[in-house]
């Protein structure tokens, strides 16, 4: 296989020098994928009711497996594309792509994040998880990947991934063979449906071309490296070929492991039947497949098998994440922690702060917050940074309702529901109690696939997907804990705590 320039310089400046990832010079750690956030939302209203609908998704479009059997074969082929170009600060080495600091040796992954990442509801260990098998293909999107909305690093901008070049059967086959090297773990696999945007998942795009993506040289398929013990949980990964262990190893490098030796396992480029994920120390896979010093997660690997082992256990690391598979019966918790009650009343040009507060027996729990002005929807976003909190401000007239709704892996989804009847200064005051709850969102507790956000630009004082968020974080690790901030600039008529699950 042909490597780019870079690629060959990294390669060889390794062996010139370079210090291995092992042992980088500085000795710096860091972790790009255990981000904590460290404000609330902000919305200034006013701004959000003149971008009508800009803050309202568009329904999540489902997969529909009879196309691969009905499809043209013309119809499933995207026209013949150049070789792309990595984001600035991504390498490809033979069939991997990394982070260039981690493939030059430069830095390494952290191997236990943050105690306060970890105490972030949803991020702890273990966790349930999903797997979306794409073979509908969609227009994709650059960027930090996010399964939800279709951003990937590895996508080419705007292209329009083609359909998955094979029969249903074909298609069906794949699945099972796929849900069988995941049944050991407490991991879902979906295809007749796509995930709701709420809930994190990792989402593999099967079928297409090496050129339908963007990176610089042929590969069987491609994945995002460096998510150590999958602390994105949002990935998008890529498989080309027709082979169910493409699928898997690449779902696997999202979740952080590396390729290993052996013609009988999963992480392993060798050729071999009934390949499955190794239960023991298994030899990494470094000069001979992608060069020396460009293990990803090696600090990691060191957990299970031991100081410059040089080896990896894969169901050891994928258990941590994943756990085993016993069903989830218990749905999440879900509160409007502030302000307290179910109504409450401002004046026009008021700030409100909303603050949640959410528990699952198990990571992975995702939320999204929904507003309504009189009935129209204007505000229906996935908290995709976890931050917890929101600062509306600048409230004109109206009746607003506002859902907090988490959803887990189980299908299990909660809300929780608040009013807030703005007035003006001179209007007559309503009765405690009376509250015209005509703008209300159902809260039974049934589950609204319009998930998450269109995070394009916009004219409010900060941009709502950046990264400046509240500074989420339970008293305790693990799946206590409420995310929240402290009540700012606003009263109400009564308090009456609630806690609503359905």
């Amino acid at each position: 296989m042909a490597l780019k320039a870079d690629a060959l310089l990294l390669l060889c400046g390794v062996a010139l020098g370079l210090p291995a990832a092992a042992a980088a010079a500085d000795g710096e750690r860091y972790d790009p994928n255990a981000r904590i956030a460290t404000d609330p939302y902000h919305y200034d209203m006013a701004e959000v009711l003149r971008a009508r609908g800009q803050f309202v998704a568009e329904p999540v479009q489902q997969p529909d497996l009879s196309q691969l059997d009905s499809l043209p074969l013309s119809a499933r082929q995207s026209a013949s594309q150049a070789p792309g170009v990595l984001p600035e600060g991504w390498v490809q080495i033979g069939e991997v792509v990394q982070r260039r600091e981690v493939a030059e040796g430069r830095k390494q992954i952290d191997p236990e994040p943050l105690p306060a990442w970890e105490d972030i509801e949803g991020n702890q260990y273990p966790r349930k998880g999903t797997v979306f098998l794409n073979f509908n293909g969609g227009e994709l999107r650059a960027g930090d990947d996010n399964s939800a909305e279709n951003k990937s690093t590895l996508a080419k901008h705007d292209h329009k991934y083609p359909v998955f070049n094979g029969s249903e059967a074909t298609a069906l086959t794949l699945i099972q063979a796929v849900e069988q090297d995941l049944e050991t773990l407490g991991v879902r696999v979906l295809y007749k449906s796509r995930p709701s945007k709420t809930v994190p998942y990792t989402m593999a795009m099967v079928g297409g071309s090496w050129t339908d993506t963007n990176i610089g040289d042929p590969a069987g398929g491609v994945a995002p490296g460096t998510d150590c013990e999958d602390r994105d949980q949002r990935n998008v990964v890529y498989a080309f070929d027709s082979s169910s262990a493409t699928i898997s190893q690449e779902v696997a490098h999202a979740w952080g492991l590396d390729h290993t030796l052996g013609s009988d396992r999963i992480m392993s480029y060798q050729a071999g039947n009934n390949k499955h994920f190794g239960d023991n120390c298994q030899a990494l896979c470094e000069e001979q497949c992608q060069g020396p010093g460009t293990i990803g997660c090696r600090l990691v690997h060191e957990k299970y098998c031991g100081v410059g082992s040089e080896q990896q256990n894969d169901l050891a690391e994928l258990n941590k994440i994943f756990g085993t598979p016993e069903p989830d019966t218990e749905p999440p918790t879900v509160n409007i922690a502030a302000p307290e009650g179910d109504m409450i009343e401002l004046e026009v040009g008021s700030d409100v702060n909303v603050k949640a507060d959410i528990h699952d027996n198990y990571g992975g729990v995702g939320w999204k917050l929904t507003v309504t002005k009189d009935g129209e929807v204007i505000h229906d976003l996935v908290d995709y940074e976890k931050r917890g909190g929101w600062v509306f401000s600048n409230l004109p007239a109206g009746t607003y309702t506002v859902v907090l709704e988490a959803e887990d892996h189980a299908n299990h989804v909660v809300q929780d529901k608040l009013t807030i009847l703005v007035k003006s200064a001179d209007a007559e005051p309503t009765e405690s109690g009376s509250a015209d709850d005509s703008g209300s969102a159902d809260d039974s507790g049934s589950s609204d696939d319009t998930g998450g956000a269109d995070d394009s630009g916009t004219t409010l004082p900060e941009d709502p997907t950046g990264k400046d968020g509240c500074e989420c974080h339970s008293s305790n690790q693990g799946a206590g804990g409420a995310l929240g901030l402290p009540l700012l600039g606003l009263w109400w008529l009564h308090r009456a705590r609630r806690r609503r699950t359905a």
